[in-house]
Parts: C-alpha cells; structure tokens; sequence
C-alpha cells in the first residue's frame, strides 16, 4: 500500500534533546520487547503483587479508555457545532477540557424564567422547548431546540435574568461552561453570538402546512400579482412564472375575524406568509432605543395592507423576531403558505450553483475572514439581476447598501464624467469582478457610476441588510478575525519556522522539500530529515504504511495523533504543518 507522509519542524539549534535510550531503542527499529521478562534479575519475583498490580492497571486503563472516549466525542462534537467553528483549531482542547456534559430526563426544567444564571448551554442530543410566561399568566412556546443549538449567552457576560425558560421535550444532554470558566478561556474574544431578542433563537418549532385550497383563475391571479408586486421578494430573487405556479398551488385559504392579530411584533413563531384576498389590515411596529433589546413605546400603525397586499416574507427567510404587528381591521380573508414551502420554493438555486457562488465570495478579499459554512450562508442568499447595455449598475454619490459580483458581461467604472477603468467577467473562463463591497461595512457615497458596455452584465447581488440577518455587522467579524490573528501572533515563536510565525501557516508542498537522511525508524514506518529548498528551514517527516495501519486496525489512533500534533500552539510540542499522502 502507498505510504502516508507527516511533516512536523525539527528542533532548533538553541534547544537540544536528552534521549534516556538510544534512539533506534525509541524509534523501535529492530522489533520492541515485552515486558514481561522485567529487569535483569528481576523476572518473577513478587508474583502476587504483580497481579494485584496488574488488576489495578487493568482497572486504571478502562477508566483512561473511558475519559479518552469522552474526551474525543467533545473534541468531535466542538468541530460540529457552527458556534465554535470560528474557534482556532488550538483552543478546541480548551474548550472540550472546560465542558461539563449534564443529562436533563424529559420535562426537566433547564433554565428557570426569571432566574439569574451564569452558565451557558450547548445541546449534545435531544429537543429543548423555549417557553416565555407572559403578564396574563398564559405560557407562549417560543422555539425549539435542537443538537448544537446553543442558550443562555446573556448569562456569560453579565447577571441578567433569564428572558424565557428552557425545557427538556426529551431526554437530553448538553455541555455547559460556566461564566467564569469562559471568561478564563477568553472564550468571549472568539465567539460572536446572534444578536435575538430572546433566548433560544436556534430552529424554531416546526411550522404546518394545511391542505391547499381550491382557487379560481381571479383569485390565482390576485395572489401571482401579489407576489410579483412584493417588493422583498423582488430583491431577494427573480420570480418566474413557474416559481409562483408553486407558490399558488400550495397555498391555503384563512379567514380572520376583526380585531384579531394575524402576527405580532416580536414573536419568534415566524412561521407563515400571507397574501390578502379581501378585507383590510392595519400594521403596527415599535421602535428601538439605542442599546435596548426590547421595544419601547406604544406601537404606531406604520402601514396598511389591502386586498392583493402581502406581508410576513423576512421573518420567514432569515429567522428573525417578527418585525411589526399585523391586526385585521375588517373581517378578511387570507391566503397563507408555511415557512417550509415558503424557503423552498423561493431558494431552489442547484448544489453545483451553490458552488459557484462560493467560488465568487472566495474572490471578495473584505469577505476573507468568513468561515466556509458562512460564505455558503451567503451564496444561498445572492439575488441574480442583470442589466442591459448603457443601463447603470450604481452611479457616483448615492447612498449604497448593495454589494454586486459581476460574473457574466463588461462594465465601465466612471468617476467624474471619465472611465477611469473597466471590468469584464466571464463564466467559461471562470473570472468573475465585484464592486460596491464598502456597502457592506457602511452607508458609504457611491465613489463612482458602473455603467454597462456590453449587450447585457449578469451580477449577483447582496444588501447589507440581509448579511447582516444571517451573519450580523461584518465589521464586528473583520475586528474579530483581525484580534484573533494578533492574539495568535503574539503568543510567540520561539524557534518555529517561519511558515506560522506571522500567526498563520503558509502551505508546504512536498515539490519545494528535499530529503537529507534518515533520522530513525519505528514499526509502522520511517522519520526523515527534510529541507524546504526555499526557506532552509528543517523538518521531520514521518512516513507510514498504510496497508500496516489498516492491517493491526491503527486508523484511529494514527487519525487522533494528526488532529492533536495540528492543534497544538507551543514551541516545546511537535506541532504538525502538512500531511501527504504518496
């Protein structure tokens, strides 16, 4: 079988190593004895101690086995969890030694509303129900809670009560990390947590689809002209005939009495859009103060929806609070589509589009300090427009809060009344330009017109609204990203080559090294002496079998030593830089 390759930094010069046996001794070369002969004159002596001795290590290696097992699903279990991806690769040890794994048996009361709280949760496994008691004494279920869902962030940061009560919907296990623990860790300089108003915000409660009602041609028409006239929808993406063909056919008939209020402002059970077929409805909305979570003030009717209106969409698509309160001023009747169907319909781009759109942002340098999973968050959220030749893209000195990829087609870039520089994409040739990026950070002046010179330009667009919905302000992610990569610089160095001593680690390829010799062997391979033909700098390269490895079942534990000798930051631990396979 083809061997498999590790590369780890040798010693500096200014660090010297004492070896107690002769190295081939270590290394294993030439078969390792057992240990059952024991010293020279020492074999057999004390038979009963030894197998006293030998129980209470059997005994000591079952417990080891069980704590590594822990050890290893929280390890697995850190990597999974989208709140801790943004973690650096050397604290997730820290992060798994700090948890506490607790079992909660169905019904279980987790989080008290009204409690102070200072410890934070991370699901495992089970559902969680999130129920607010309101003023009247009746309980509103909120969300519910599932595997890598995390709650109760407020607690870590200060005594503030609990906004909701968090309830085992079966039994269920979670990790917890006190507040002082976390602020140890500098947990808080890492993670950012969703800005919601409530606790919990993690996968809302299934919403239900009713069975479609019958429509006429007029009514099928007042709800296709409803959609086409909503003016979120048209930004987020282009509604053909055949995506309002299934938005019709799914849809159901409600009727509402006046008085009652179809959506309240706030309300974390997003789970329905309406499109008005007759009757009238007023919208109410609360402003928030500077640095409030809540709403303040009596709500003010900020608009009205008539027959052939619609509302609900955001809350649907981004699992935000519902924004407005809706209350029915006449008897009405509505058509409604659940969120499922509503997600669906309207986001149905292909895995390989997905892919391309990926390829796009990884282009976008003020994006390079999102995650993978965040850019895919992104991509499923691009809005196609394209524009004809002559026609503006953006023009200088207007507000801007969309970003745009240019991918198919060729624009002027104008400043002043002069081109001052062209664009041109293409997708056969897989070159794709943007602009307007600033727009994301803030409410900047457009600094110049793009105008359109070829017969058509086909962009993807993204306001800063709706990044800010998933992925919140991406000003607070760049500070973020720029304080973690200092605070890794400034560990120090040492002696490490000077692939991570900026703080990041710069690809080795196997093509820029050259071997210098043998440095000893061990039973499932050899250790080489490298050299990078560029840097000089030296490394040990182990070599493995991979055939020996499968044969004496090693997978794991070879898999468990890669993992830990990547994640560990010291200059007194082999750290791992590359692996090969060859």
């Amino acid at each position: 079988s083809s061997p498999s390759f590790r590369l780890a930094p040798t010693f500096p010069p200014q660090i010297r190593v004492s070896c107690a046996q002769p190295l081939r001794t270590a290394m294993g070369c030439g078969g390792s004895k057992g240990e059952s002969g024991g010293p020279k004159g020492g074999g057999g002596k004390n038979a009963g101690g030894g197998s006293a001795k030998g129980g209470q290590k059997s005994t000591d290696m079952k417990v080891a086995n069980a704590e590594n097992a822990e050890y290893q699903a929280k390890m697995k279990f850190c990597e999974q969890v989208p709140l801790l991806k943004r973690l650096p690769k050397d604290q997730h040890p820290l992060v798994a030694e700090a948890m506490v794994m607790q079992e909660f048996e169905k019904g279980a009361k987790i989080i008290n509303q009204g409690d102070t709280g200072d410890e934070f949760f991370v699901i495992r496994a089970g559902t969680a129900n999130v129920e607010r008691k309101e003023e009247d004494g009746s309980v509103k279920a909120l969300a519910t809670l599932k595997a890598g869902d995390y709650f109760g962030e407020n607690a870590l940061k200060s005594d503030e009560l609990r906004q909701a009560s968090i309830i085992a919907a079966e039994k269920l296990t979670a990790f917890k990390i006190t507040r002082a623990k976390f602020q140890e860790l500098g947990l808080n300089d890492y993670l950012q947590f969703a800005n919601r108003r409530a606790v919990g915000a993690g996968q809302q409660a299934e919403s239900k689809a009713k069975p479609p009602s019958p429509k006429t041609p007029q009514e099928k028409q007042l709800i296709a002209d409803a959609l086409r006239s909503n003016e979120n929808l048209a930004s987020i993406t282009k509604l053909d005939d055949d995506r309002v063909n299934q938005f019709i056919e799914v849809m159901w008939k409600e009727t509402v009495a006046a008085g009652a209020e179809i959506i309240v402002e706030a309300d974390l059970n997003a789970d329905y859009f309406y499109v008005v077929q007759d009757g009238s409805f007023d919208i109410f909305a609360s402003q928030l103060e500077d640095g409030e979570d809540a709403p303040k003030g009596d709500p003010q009717v900020v608009g009205t929806a008539a027959k052939g209106g619609s509302f609900g969409e955001l809350a649907l698509l981004y699992f935000v609070p519902r924004a407005a309160t809706v209350k029915a001023t006449e008897d009405s009747t509505v058509w409604a589509i659940d969120r499922g169907n509503f997600k669906r319909i309207l986001m149905q781009v292909s895995e390989a589009k997905l892919k391309d759109y990926v390829k796009y942002l990884d282009g976008v340098s003020i994006l390079s300090a999102l995650i993978s999973q965040e850019k895919k968050q992104l991509a499923t959220a691009l809005v196609e427009m394209h524009f004809t030749k002559d026609e503006f893209v953006i023009q200088q000195g207007e507000a801007g809060a969309t970003f745009y990829i240019l991918y198919d087609g060729q624009v002027n870039i104008i400043k002043d009344g002069a081109i001052v520089s062209n664009l041109s994409a293409s997708p056969q040739r897989c070159i794709a330009q943007y602009f307007g990026d600033g727009a994301l950070l803030d409410n900047e002046t457009r600094g110049a017109t793009v105008q359109v010179c070829s017969e058509t330009a086909k962009t993807l667009v993204l306001d800063r609204d709706s990044f800010n919905m998933l992925l919140g302000p991406l000003k607070d992610i760049i500070e973020r990203s720029r304080q973690n990569a200092n605070r890794e610089a400034a560990k120090g160095t040492g002696g490490m080559p000077q692939a991570v001593q900026d703080g990041t680690k710069v690809k080795i390829l196997r093509k820029d090294l050259s071997r210098i010799g043998l440095l000893g062997c061990g039973g499932f391979g050899t250790v080489d002496l490298w050299e990078h033909k560029k840097t000089g700098e030296t490394y040990a390269m182990k070599g493995l079998s991979k055939g020996y490895i499968v044969k004496t079942g090693m997978q794991e534990s070879v898999m468990n030593e890669k993992n830990i000798l990547m994640m560990t930051n010291s200059i007194f631990v082999i750290k791992c830089y590359a692996t090969y396979n060859g």
